[in-house]
């Protein structure tokens, strides 16, 4: 387990979190290979997956995963989260049989560039635009921003950031899941004049214990007209993005490897995605270490679903475990070209990102709440 700093808190209505907390999970094989990434819970991959894994042949992927306890039609008996950390291992050391970057290994180069943008805590209107003003110097063309405390200081937020940086600039806005039905219709309708390009699960996306939340989504959609991204995860996220299509709930299906539990159920979510006409966007938890964020990166890299920007959280790290970090360029990151994940294990950093998570420091918080609900309308 290791405890990556953040430059500063990054702060939501539900959650403060100051620090990338993760296992780094590496397996070896008989062939004197390594792979390593990095997600999931440690007692799941170390106790229930560990033992299971012993023997199998990393290029059966699909049939490893399915043994293991992995997505058999939309039911889970592993995390998907714990999953996807061992699919990646997986991957990492196919690629480096192969020698190749795992791109090529999924159809080769389809996006030249993946375009990014800024994740962006819930502040003040002030801060926040003060803050992407400071982005744009830097380069980025493109935000997600964090909502969701309450309609009016969100409503003032949009206008901040919008009147900061202009009308060229692509501003998407994460409420998650934080209105009401009739409180998202309303501040929606008033949020449309400042052009978001969306706007991330504004009612709750509680699916699929709360089989009204699609209809809600379809409902905010259809009535405000401002474009909807749904984070896809739940235990069965094929029959989620199928379900979005059907209900024309959203524009785009925000996707994490994370939730889907692996790479090629990835895959599979895209394809449902693009045969309903919707695109993919890249989901980021704030923050990814360098293994995950560069699987992430040969998945958009490769595949033609991703056509609009993704999120990136790497700005908040004060470090990372790879001896390459990553680092954004006019708004764009570039896919490692080293075989496999392309990324590299720096001993010393995993060693004092270890030590910083034994410490105990920098655990998960709550957020900042939702104010005045009471007078929500």
């Amino acid at each position: 387990m290791v405890t990556v700093p953040f430059h500063e808190p990054v702060e939501m209505w539900y959650q403060r979190r100051s620090a990338s907390i993760h296992p780094v999970t590496f397996i070896e094989t008989d062939e004197g290979i390594t792979g390593v990434n990095t997600e999931g819970d440690e007692y799941t991959i170390m106790n229930l997956l560990r033992p299971k894994l012993i023997g199998k042949d990393p290029f059966d992927v699909e049939k490893v995963e399915a043994e293991l306890g992995g997505a058999i039609r939309g039911r889970w008996e592993i995390p998907p989260n714990s999953m996807a950390a061992v699919d990646g291992v997986l991957w990492d050391i196919v690629g480096k049989s192969c020698g190749k970057p795992l791109y090529q290994l999924w159809g080769g180069r389809f996006n030249e560039k993946v375009h990014v943008r800024y994740w962006m805590s819930c502040k003040s209107p002030r801060e926040q635009a003060a803050e992407a003003v400071k982005a744009m110097g830097r380069g980025w063309k493109a935000f997600k921003i964090k909502l969701g405390t309450d309609p009016e200081t969100d409503i003032e937020r949009v206008k901040a950031v919008r009147d900061a940086v202009g009308y060229g600039v692509q501003l998407c806005f994460d409420i998650n899941g934080g209105y009401p039905l009739g409180v998202a219709i309303n501040t929606l309708k008033r949020m449309a004049r400042y052009e978001p390009a969306y706007v991330e699960d504004p009612v709750p996306n509680h699916w699929p214990y709360d089989s009204g939340s699609l209809e809600a989504m379809a409902d905010v959609r259809r009535i405000t007209g401002v474009p909807i991204e749904a984070h896809s995860h739940g235990p069965n996220c094929l029959e989620f993005v199928r379900l979005v299509v059907e209900k024309r709930a959203a524009d785009a299906i925000h996707l994490n490897v994370s939730f889907t539990g692996g790479v090629l159920e990835a895959k599979r979510v895209c394809a449902v995605a693009e045969a309903g006409g919707l695109i993919v966007t890249g989901q980021s938890s704030a923050a990814e270490l360098g293994p995950r964020n560069a699987l992430l990166l040969h998945l958009i890299t490769s595949e033609r679903a991703f056509k609009g920007s993704n999120d990136s959280s790497t700005h908040h790290l004060t470090g990372d475990v790879i001896k390459k970090e990553f680092k954004t360029v006019n708004g764009t990151l570039t896919v490692p070209e080293g075989a496999g994940l392309g990324v590299e294990i720096d001993e010393k950093k995993l060693k004092k990102y270890h030590e910083i998570y034994k410490s105990g420091l920098y655990q998960h918080e709550p957020g900042l709440g939702r104010k005045n609900m009471h007078l929500w309308h």
